[in-house]
């Protein structure tokens, strides 16, 4: 039996002035969810993006005390105006359906926490991360089995939601009928509204928070971390719908801000239309298209020439040849591969994504393979047979779909051709990935069976350098032990970066393996040899860990090592002209004279082609011009220099470069979308990374 007497006496009720005041009740749910919303978004919020500690993929961290009490202080009043607005309509609510304050109050704590926490939950996929941690513990520790099996079932993301809402009914009925009887006692019924809320609180209220999510929006360090927080997201989202005027989607709170907030064809990232004189992208004016030069592959008749080998590094530096580390060499054999070969020293990633990397690297375009000849299609044509062999899960991004990987014909081989090799746990498509071992064992079993008397091309992927960069099983070639996933952090980047290295010399011995492979065949001689990263990696280099969040050295240029010597390039080369330079030097077309552009400009950017944060050319020499979306500002790597846009392109000496940036990007915005018009096909979503 429940004592109620006992229980009104610990909450004191009829006499605290906390439970005896219907108003004390509704501010204090309101200030109870608040304050778990606050607590539980904090955890998450640094458990993802390390948001006050820095981190992988972290571009701004709030590191010293003032950013973070900012942050934190701006958070609590956002939850706390939105909250405290959804608790004022319930308990409106609830006072006409004469619904006793205590129970109305329970209701909204619990639902709202429960709210809270399934939306959390599916926002930052706990479920998710728990579900692969919790299998690989399984499988390590029990080896598999039935109950392995059982738990790997229960611990299915979709389950797990059912089961949570299942424990919260129950806690809900059986909490619902405590407070009923607790209920029983009178609480004074208060009208709405109450007194603490006027109408005046209600206009400083709004007034507050217009003021302070304007100062945020005109503010990148503080828009970086508040438009994480679910509370502030949605507040702006509703300003910013409110004052989209002409609806192109574009309001006064979102960033950039509309120049031209009563024309519908004028806004931030709108399609730049070619000569119709107006300037939708507010950017260089109004672009002026120029029909591309024909596509080299259709100047280049197919003919079979040497076989290709064509291996391709996950998140690799281009800093790696010659290395050492507790004085062993790091990449012995890629090393080696460049002394007798030849290495391109200025070679570069686009994007800094590995799908986008990749699918640049076999369609040729960063404009969904804009006439251009897919370089499988091509190597068909030239009388290839054609093997694929990779580490991931090529299904990711659609890889293999989009490059012809998969074609009918075509030897495909890829994690998803060997799960029960998984290095990890989990199925889920971006955490698919295999050893280097296994995937050399593939290479050696396919290179074995194939006809080398027919021209072959292999590609490889080896995904041993992707973050954390090591996984179970992994060899300690140059280290005793890798860094532990929770201890990597800024102070501890010597383990870090020798974990990392170590991971690229586990790469770097699958390379060799493969290389003695087709020696012992007797085609080494005859085959082309390429090696080359999907994209570079920061190592707390300006204190940033990952990759794909800015537009530099460290992050996006890449090892780009072929072993035929003599292969001068005086030229920065992006991924798009990987195929073409592949072809030329397998076929013996290759001209040094070609390749000695350097004022050549590769185009690179952060985000996706239509709604970049980042957009940059990088030209022979590591000579950069960058154009930052978030502030409107330009940088220039030779003057170390960062320049308001608009002032920047008044400038005489600037202005050449910046408009040599927004045609490239224009140009190739316009390909992509007579590309995507052409096949019908939706254009792609904002760049995503396997994790």
């Amino acid at each position: 039996m429940v004592n109620l007497e006992a229980i009104k006496k610990v909450l004191k009720i009829g006499e605290h002035p906390l439970w005896s005041s219907t108003t004390g009740l509704h501010l204090t749910s309101v200030l109870i969810v608040v304050f778990f919303l606050q607590i539980f978004e904090f955890l998450l919020l640094q458990r993802k993006y390390s948001l006050f500690t820095g981190g992988f993929l972290q571009p701004y961290s709030y590191l010293n005390w003032s950013d973070r009490a900012a942050f934190l202080g701006l958070g609590l009043w956002m939850d706390l105006v939105l909250i405290g607005s959804m608790g004022t309509i319930w308990f409106w609510f609830t006072n006409r359906r004469v619904t006793r304050p205590l129970v109305a109050a329970y209701f909204f704590i619990f639902s709202g926490l429960s709210v809270i926490g399934f939306w959390l939950a599916f926002k930052f996929k706990v479920l998710t991360y728990f579900n692969d941690t919790i299998n690989f513990l399984i499988v390590r520790n029990l080896g598999g089995g039935n109950i392995g099996h059982v738990l790997d079932y229960i611990t299915n993301e979709a389950t797990m939601y059912g089961i949570s809402i299942l424990i919260l009914g129950i806690f809900y009925w059986i909490g619902l009928h405590l407070v009923r009887k607790v209920a029983d006692v009178d609480v004074a019924i208060s009208r709405f509204p109450p007194n603490w809320l006027k109408g005046w609180l209600i206009i400083v209220t709004i007034a507050v928070t217009v003021a302070l999510s304007w100062m945020v929006n005109s503010d990148f360090s503080l828009r970086y971390g508040l438009k994480k927080k679910s509370s502030y997201e949605l507040i702006s989202t509703i300003l910013n719908q409110i004052t989209d005027i002409d609806r192109d989607g574009y309001g006064l709170f979102d960033f950039p801000t509309d120049s031209s907030p009563l024309d519908p064809v004028i806004y931030p990232g709108a399609l730049d239309r070619p000569d119709n004189g107006i300037d939708e992208d507010g950017y260089g004016g109004d672009f002026h298209w120029i029909t591309p030069e024909p596509d080299p592959f259709a100047q280049l008749p197919p003919r079979a020439g040497k076989n290709i080998l064509l291996i391709v590094l996950e998140s690799t530096r281009s800093d790696l040849l010659g290395l050492t580390l507790n004085d062993k060499p790091v990449t012995p054999n890629i090393t080696a591969l460049a002394r007798q070969g030849s290495s391109i020293e200025y070679a570069y990633s686009h994007t800094g994504y590995t799908v986008t990397s990749l699918t640049a690297i076999f369609n040729r375009s960063l404009a969904f393979g804009f006439e251009r000849i897919l370089l499988a299609d091509f190597l068909e044509k030239s009388g290839y047979s054609l093997s694929f062999i990779s580490g991931q899960d090529e299904s990711f991004g659609e890889v293999s779909s989009t490059t012809g990987m998969n074609a009918p014909g075509r030897y495909f081989f890829d994690a998803r051709s060997a799960l029960e090799d998984r290095v990890y746990a989990s199925k889920d498509s971006a955490s698919l990935r295999l050893s280097e071992k296994r995937v050399v064992q593939e290479f050696k079993r396919r290179a074995s069976e194939v006809d080398w008397n027919h021209p072959q091309f292999f590609y490889t992927n080896l995904q041993a350098a992707h973050f954390p960069y090591t996984h179970p099983g992994m060899p300690t070639l140059l280290i005793d032990q890798p860094i532990p996933r929770s201890e990597i952090n800024v102070d501890n980047r010597s383990w870090l970066e020798a974990t990392y290295w170590n991971a690229v010399a586990v790469a770097d011995q699958a390379v060799g393996s493969m290389i003695e492979h087709l020696k012992k065949l007797g085609v080494y001689e005859q085959t082309l040899v390429m090696v080359i990263a999907d994209h570079g990696e920061s190592l707390f280099d300006d204190r940033f860990l990952g990759h794909g969040h800015a537009l530099n050295q460290s992050q996006t240029r890449i090892p780009l090592i072929v072993n035929l010597p003599g292969v001068e390039v005086h030229s920065a080369v992006g991924q798009i002209d990987v195929a073409d330079l592949l072809m030329r030097l397998a076929t013996n077309r290759f001209k040094n004279a070609d390749w000695n552009r350097k004022e050549n400009p590769v185009l690179q950017l952060v985000g996706s082609l239509d709604n970049p944060q980042l957009i940059g050319t990088v030209s022979y020499g590591e000579i950069r011009t960058i154009l930052d979306f978030r502030t409107r500002r330009v940088y220039f790597s030779d003057l170390d220099l960062w320049h308001e846009f608009d002032m920047a392109w008044k400038n005489p000496s600037l202005k050449p470069r910046i408009k040599i940036l927004i045609d490239l990007w224009e140009k190739t915005r316009w390909e992509n979308h007579l590309a995507h018009q052409k096949t019908g096909k939706p254009r792609p979503p904002e760049q995503s990374e396997p994790h």
